[in-house]
């Protein structure tokens, strides 16, 4: 991928000129065409699947985003629309450069290109961006907001560009301040009707989902499993990190606790050191869970799941990475000595960009996901001081 002819497109504090910035675009297109013997135009297509709104600081690493972008190009050739915000910088201004972003091409192949407008707000201005978004959006392709940050739910910007998206994509990760984030965010999918969220952090459990779902798969394990009486789900928390039960952990007890109908016993909840335990219910059966976040030894940046622990009565099942860290596999145990290893699979973290470009195919909205943040949200409402 590789992006071309940059040009300066609009700035000041009074707003953008969106037919500016699309005579802008489509002179770029005609300096940048390849043209043939004939003089007409080849080699090159002009392409857009979607619209991709980006909201982004302005201490984001650019050339991290860059590599993203040239991910989601390849595979979702689009306009993009990155807003770069500045909210503590002064005086208010705001301007627009446009480009476009081409997928490299073999021998005889042509160029597939999109176009990518990058706005910078600063100040006042951050607040009143969405109305320079709204003009440059193609019509009668989907829209999705990639809101990469916190996101601020009592914002204008914020608000407004949820407004125009088909779907909205954030990443819990993120999250400064977990439980406070998670609830805030619950609140808002719980509210609106029109509203589909993606969270990459949830797209990262992919494969601790498919493995503990699989234990359900065998027949005789069956039995055991509806007898449930101890969860224990280990992760690793990065330095400097804010110490409260990771989202990933959060996420994880969410979506297994609302797929199994358990219930949440609130005087059960206890925080301890770095141990979050909880009292759930299923019936009559009580279940004992215990959250239990490890000194991150500087491997990882963020936080990771590292083990996961299903017991009931003369049995245990586990999924957890291997010491290595390259692989994930299940165990089994029942009775006093039967061990059986399930499944053994290679785990190799996918890049954000490709993250991104599988959200990029749903419109729908999770309703799996949905109920795993409510639930999620409910279990973190209980440790209120």
């Amino acid at each position: 991928m590789e992006t071309q002819g940059e040009r300066a497109a609009s700035a000041g504090a009074k707003g953008i000129d969106a037919a500016r910035l699309e005579r802008e675009l489509t002179a770029m297109w005609r300096a940048n065409a390849v043209t043939g013997a004939d003089g007409a135009p080849t080699g090159m297509t002009r392409a857009c699947v979607l619209n991709l709104v980006v909201y982004t600081s302005e201490r984001d690493d650019r050339t991290a985003l860059d590599a993203v972008l040239d991910e989601v190009f390849e595979r979702n050739p689009c306009r993009a629309l990155i807003l770069r915000a500045g909210r503590a910088e002064e005086p208010a201004s705001i301007k627009a450069y446009v480009s476009t972003r081409c997928q490299a091409a073999g021998r005889g192949r042509k160029l597939v290109c999109g176009e990518q407008v990058t706005i910078e707000a600063r100040g006042r201005a951050v607040e009143t961006a969405g109305s320079a978004v709204a003009p440059l959006l193609v019509p009668d392709v989907p829209v999705f907001l990639w809101w990469k940050d916190v996101p601020h739910y009592e914002d204008n910007l914020f608000d407004r560009l949820v407004g125009m998206a088909d779907r909205v994509v954030i990443d819990s990760a993120s999250f400064d301040h977990p439980r406070a984030d998670l609830l805030r965010l619950a609140h808002l999918v719980g509210e609106r009707t029109r509203f589909n969220l993606s969270d990459l952090n949830w797209c990262r459990l992919a494969s601790w989902r498919t493995l503990v779902a699989s234990f359900w798969d065998v027949a005789d394990y069956r039995a055991y499993l509806d007898r449930i009486e101890r969860v224990e789900i280990e992760y690793t928390w990065p330095e400097g990190a804010a110490l409260e039960l990771a989202p990933k952990a959060a996420l994880t007890l969410g979506w297994m606790a609302s797929a199994l109908k358990w219930e949440i016993e609130p005087a059960g909840t206890s925080v301890e050191n770095r141990e979050t335990r909880f009292l759930l219910r299923a019936g009559e059966r009580r279940i004992d869970v215990t959250a239990r976040a490890q000194p991150d030894a500087g491997a990882h940046k963020s936080t990771v799941l590292t083990a996961l622990k299903l017991t009931a009565p003369d049995a245990e099942f586990h999924v957890a990475f291997r010491p290595e860290g390259t692989k994930l596999e299940t165990g089994t145990r029942i009775g006093a000595d039967r061990h059986v290893v399930g499944r053994v699979l290679a785990y190799e973290p996918r890049s954000e960009g490709a993250r991104l470009n599988e959200e990029l195919s749903f419109l729908t909205r999770d309703r799996v996901y949905e109920r795993s943040l409510n639930f999620a949200a409910r279990l973190l409402d209980t440790l209120r001081s």
